[in-house]
Parts: C-alpha cells; structure tokens; sequence
C-alpha cells in the first residue's frame, strides 16, 4: 500500500487518473500479514548506511503523517542531508479528508541495545555511522545504564547503545489502514484474489530463449475458486513479503529467466506478552539483550511484549579462503533452519518462551523471574536468506519487473521510504529521495552479500 500511495502521489494531481494501479491482496483481512503480526518498532540503530536512511526518512514520514510530506534536501543522491519538510499539497499527507486524523500511537522510548565485551568495538563503530547518517544515539557505559535504568542487570554488558530520538514503536494495523485509506481515496483500486501465474513475451516467442522478457498479463484467481481473471499490466511490483520468493516460482515465468531466484523465505517469529506489576515500568525502552532476546513496554499497567529470533547456528572449524561462497551460505542455511520453527501455519511452541526467552529475560532483569504469560502469537519474517536485507528495484532479466520483499522483520518501518523508493524508479526511472541502488539485484548476481548486523 505504501508502494501504492506514493505511485499516485508522485504522478501529480494534473495527471492523477493516468495511472491505474491495483493492489492484489491475498488476505483483505490481514490475518496473517508481517505487519499486523510484528512488534511494531521503529529504529535508525542499523549497522547498513541505507537502513539508517530509510529509518531517518520513515520517523519523519510517521512525526508528519497527517500535516506535510518529507523530502530529501542537500548535495549529491544518499549523500547526508538534513530533511527538509515542505507542503506537497493543500491535502493532509495521510489524512483523509472528513476523517479524523490519524493517530498511530508512537511511543518514544527509544531502542537499547546491550553488547557483550566481544562485540563491543563493532557496536561502537556502528554507532558512530549512524551518527554520521544524523541519528541521535548515545552511548552508555554498564555504569551510565545502571544509572538510567536500575532495574537492568549489566553482568556481561561491556557497552550499551541508545535511541535519543526517532525511536520506539506505533500501531501497525493503524499504519496500514492509513495507508490504504488514502491510497484508495486517490484512486488505487484493490481486489481480493492470488497471483499464481503470469504470461509473458517469452511465451509469443520461438527458440532460441530470449534473454529477457516483459510481463503481459498476470492471472489473478478467485478466493476459494479455480477461476480467474487476467489482468494486463505496464509494471509488476513484487512486494508479496514472505511468499515473495515463492511468487517468483509461479507457472509463466521462464525458469531461465528467474535467476538468481529471490532469496526470501517465510520464517515463523513468536511474540509473547506477560504481566509483570514490578517490571521496569514507563522507562522500559524496546530493549535488545546480548542473548538476543528483546521486550518492551505494552501499554501503561505493567505489560511487557517481547520473544526472540532462533539463535543462528555456527559453522564448524575454520573454512578456507578457497571455499566457495554459494558452499557457505548453502550450508549456513540448511545449518540455521535446524533452529527454525515450522513455517506452515502460525501456531505458538508455549515452550519456547518458558525454555529459551524467559531465562534470557529474567537474567537481564531480575523482576521477571515472577511473571505471568497473557498471550502469544505468530508472524512471518520475509527472510532474506542471503544477506537479510530487503531486494529493492529492477529484476535483471523480467524488464517491467520490481521488487520490495526481503527485509527480514524491518520492513513495517522501512515501508514509507521503501515505497517511495520503488515508486520512483517506476514513474521517474531513478532514485531522487534515497540512493538505494546497493539494495538491487545486483549483488544477488554477484554472490556480493550487503550484511546488516543489526537484525533482530
């Protein structure tokens, strides 16, 4: 929807019924979206320039969601320049007109993250990027955090990191429907359905294979029906989250056209919620333990949200500089997903959160050695099995082909900026906003891996 809105937005008012867009949606009610399953935090602690960018432009997106738009202003494209906020329209930016403004709820209390002595000097130098980038971060010593926040236990905390600004968490739900109230009211139309097959000029054409080819027509079927209907399109925007990759795999594509296949797989995150009248209270920030487990506040009486992602399964012995690299990550793949729960319904493993995520939590803050699980779910990380970051752009060889799939469990925050992003290369032909060309296709072709440290 985020796509969506900023299509229409970017083709003006002058020529606002130039462009049909439809948005397809598989679940209209979202019972098993990313974005209405996550945690719904907000942060520019990244340890990738472009992350950070993209949380920089986000925060100020979601501070002026129902007043003004954000621009980027300044020097050359992605180089560090100070936002700039003009008015795009005698419009609200979100808001709709005869309708309330929208209120997503943002609680600042900023992003903690703990680091064990052995990763200290690599959260030091990653704090100092993000503040190169403009990010309000400070760093705390074990006896600074003990300071600020006594209920924490620092024993094996050489260093923390801390969000001054522009950090917390928001509603998702009200995020989405936002955007797609608005979306709608500028003439995006929507429909209920699932893109399982396409058509394309390779299918038109006689050997030999060409060496790209063009989506004509996508075949959008019915909910619980073999019927469907085909749609003619200019441009196909690839932004199915977790099922993105296996969208890729749908019949009419041409299979030697589809490589490097999009390395995005669903991966099943628990989130928990529990009561606890002696926790940290209203100073809890959205903390991130060197276990990898993490919580927040949920509300004002005492509740807390949190889980933690499979620990990632190490190698073993050392590999030589000889071994190939498509080797390695194959196999830190087959390796990790030993870790992973079954990604085929959304079901909670109770256990999970007594065996591996409670002890974490209560050795980091002794008050949760007494507390009171009230509830549990499910959501989809959209895994980017390669270098966890989301695929943005142009595919190689499928010419009117786009992609926004991949973040890894940062997409909801990614989504105002990644939309304009992807929006911009389709109405403009190039990135004016951000410079986003690192997270194309590109590297997938290359085997060249763009790593984020800091996926949660």
């Amino acid at each position: 929807w985020s796509v969506a809105y900023w299509l229409k937005m970017l083709e003006g008012r002058r020529r606002r019924h130039g462009m049909r867009v439809l948005v397809v949606e598989r679940d209209p009610m979202y019972s098993r979206a990313s974005t209405v399953l996550s945690a719904g935090g907000i942060r520019q602690q990244f340890s990738l320039r472009e992350n950070i960018q993209m949380s920089r432009f986000s925060a100020r997106f979601l501070r002026d969601i129902n007043v003004r738009a954000v621009v980027w202003a300044g020097g050359n494209l992605g180089s560090p320049a100070p936002l700039t906020v003009v008015p795009i329209s005698s419009q609200e930016y979100l808001g709709v007109p005869n309708e309330p403004p929208i209120d997503i709820q943002f609680q600042p209390s900023g992003y903690l993250f703990l680091a064990s002595p052995q990763n200290a000097a690599a959260l030091e130098a990653t704090v100092q990027l993000q503040r190169d980038e403009g990010a309000q971060v400070t760093l705390l010593s074990p006896t600074q955090l003990k300071e600020k926040f006594p209920w924490i236990n620092t024993e094996g905390v050489a260093v923390a990191s801390y969000g001054l600004e522009d950090e917390g968490w928001f509603d998702p739900w009200t995020l989405l429907n936002a955007f797609r109230r608005k979306a709608t009211s500028l003439g995006v139309l929507s429909c209920s359905g699932e893109v399982r097959a396409f058509v394309t000029s390779a299918n038109y054409m006689t050997p030999p294979a060409p060496s790209s080819a063009r989506i004509k027509y996508v075949h959008v079927y019915m909910p619980d029906s073999l019927e469907y209907q085909p749609v003619a399109c200019a441009i196909v925007v690839n932004a199915a989250g977790a099922w993105a990759g296996k969208l890729l795999e749908a019949e009419g594509l041409p299979r030697g056209l589809c490589r490097p296949p999009l390395p995005v797989q669903p991966r099943k995150r628990y989130l928990f919620t529990w009561h606890c009248p002696n926790g940290p209270g209203l100073s809890c920030p959205f903390l991130i333990d060197t276990s990898g487990a993490y919580f927040r506040r949920d509300g004002f009486g005492g509740n807390y949200l949190g889980g933690m992602s499979p620990p990632e399964v190490s190698l073993w012995g050392p590999l030589r500089s000889s071994t190939p690299l498509f080797f390695i990550r194959h196999l830190q793949l087959i390796l990790s997903q030993e870790e992973e729960p079954d990604p085929s319904d959304l079901s909670v493993d109770h256990d999970y959160f007594q065996e591996q995520v409670w002890p974490r939590l209560a050795r980091r803050v002794p008050a949760f050695e007494s507390l009171r699980v009230r509830g549990s779910w499910a959501g989809y990380y959209d895994y980017n099995t390669f270098d966890q970051n989301g695929v943005l752009g142009p595919h190689p060889r499928l010419e009117n082909l786009f992609s926004a799939a991949g973040f890894s469990g940062h997409g909801l925050q990614h989504a105002p900026a990644a939309g304009r992003a992807v929006a911009e290369l389709v109405v403009k032909g190039r990135y004016e906003t951000l410079d986003l060309r690192r997270l194309g296709w590109d590297r997938l072709v290359d085997g060249e891996p763009l790593q984020e440290h800091g996926v949660v």
